[in-house]
């Protein structure tokens, strides 16, 4: 009986002994920091348009879906972890039409506005039409993809097997439907979208996101007349999600194809000693990157940057410099040139990631004082885009 009761004892003990090492254990699993995901730049990208058919509602009124589509894309792109959408090209003006100094050449925002102002007074380049040469300037404003897209049916399912939209075949009947409104079950959406270089339309990659995989329960009831109104009542109703995770769903499966395509961006502006890129903050660049920047040759088939683009580029190893980002702001970036050969880098050149900086980089100060722009005129990119 004792010796029973001696291996009981030694059971719990084994046990609770078992306990407290796992506890341990976890806590020191509990404990690792997590590892964060190492940086990578985003591609540079403008927005095409997602074409679409309306919505039609009894009563010949109709739904102007291409009109939300185009809205929740934008929204969609700016919260990507792997895109930047740019709005309105660098460079807004031809260079042939700038003057010296002109505030309203650039689209910048007003902080990089008020820098680049600076850096190109500290090193005497502010007569842009001089500074840009018509055989590049215009890839400054080229970026690295262009995103469209096409909704190719919207199903609006009711109870009895009711439905309201389109698919490829047209839109739906709406013959004997309540014209107040109408209770729906399930929605869904097939979309097609496409990732293409700019210039030559050629594409890079291309996506379908199926019914399937969007069939949504929504369950609510749908007021053809608030709809008609406009788009705000579509955003306060289950329909917003289900188009929203559709365009998330395209734009992911875009940046999976893409990723084998080499982050780039271009030569803004040549400062001797330092270079301005398109790329800032948008972009993840960091102060302390380095950068390599390749000349590349440009085929037209008429008058450069005014005609149809025939292709170009460059050979891998034939970068002319390496720069690192002393300077890193909204949209624009400036980099010290470390390494040069014979040749100068040109505006439009192409740079690409050489490499990240090391974590126990510091940054220096850049050694430039921020300059306001005197008497912006109205409507120029570099005074009025609010800063971020």
């Amino acid at each position: 009986m004792k010796a029973q009761n001696i291996s009981k004892k030694i059971f719990k003990a084994t046990i609770l002994v078992a306990g407290a090492a796992m506890t341990m254990g976890n806590q020191k699993c509990e404990q690792q920091p997590v590892a964060t995901p190492p940086r990578a730049l985003k591609k540079i990208v403008e927005l095409g348009s997602i074409r679409s058919s309306s919505v039609m509602f009894p009563g010949g009124t109709a739904f102007d879906f291409q009109f939300v589509a185009n809205q929740q894309i934008y929204s969609v792109l700016l919260d990507s972890k792997e895109f930047t959408l740019k709005y309105n090209p660098p460079i807004a003006v031809p260079p042939s039409q700038a003057t010296t100094g002109d505030v309203g050449f650039f689209n910048l925002t007003k902080t990089d506005g008020q820098m680049m102002k600076a850096f190109s007074e500290a090193a005497g380049k502010d007569n842009y039409s001089v500074q840009y040469a018509k055989t590049a300037w215009c890839m400054v404003n080229i970026p690295q993809a262009k995103i469209s897209g096409s909704v190719n049916s919207f199903e609006l399912i009711g109870g009895g097997g009711i439905t309201l939209g389109f698919n490829p075949s047209g839109a739906y009947p709406t013959n004997g439907l309540a014209s107040a409104g109408i209770n729906l079950e399930w929605a869904q959406l097939d979309l097609s979208m496409v990732a293409t270089r700019p210039l030559t339309s050629k594409v890079m990659a291309a996506a379908n996101v199926t019914s399937k995989q969007t069939k949504t329960k929504v369950s609510f009831g749908l007021n053809f007349g608030a709809f008609t109104l406009g788009p705000s009542a579509y955003y306060q109703t289950p329909l917003a999600n289900v188009t929203k995770n559709a365009l998330n769903l395209g734009v992911t499966s875009l940046n999976d194809q893409l990723k084998s395509e080499e982050w780039y961006t271009r030569v803004m502006a040549n400062h001797d000693t330092h270079l301005i890129i398109v790329g800032g903050s948008d972009v993840k660049l960091e102060a302390g990157d380095q950068l390599l920047v390749y000349n590349e040759d440009y085929y037209w088939e008429g008058e450069p940057c005014n005609s149809r683009y025939l292709g170009g580029g460059a050979q891998a190893s034939s970068a002319v410099a390496k720069i690192e980002i002393d300077w890193v702001g909204d949209e624009i970036s400036r980099g010290r040139v470390i390494e040069q050969n014979d040749d100068n880098a040109v505006i439009g050149a192409k740079v690409k990631l050489f490499k990240f900086h090391a974590a126990d980089y510091k940054p220096a100060d850049p050694g430039v004082t921020p300059v306001t722009p005197v008497n912006p005129s109205p409507g120029s990119g570099a005074s009025t885009k609010p800063g971020r």
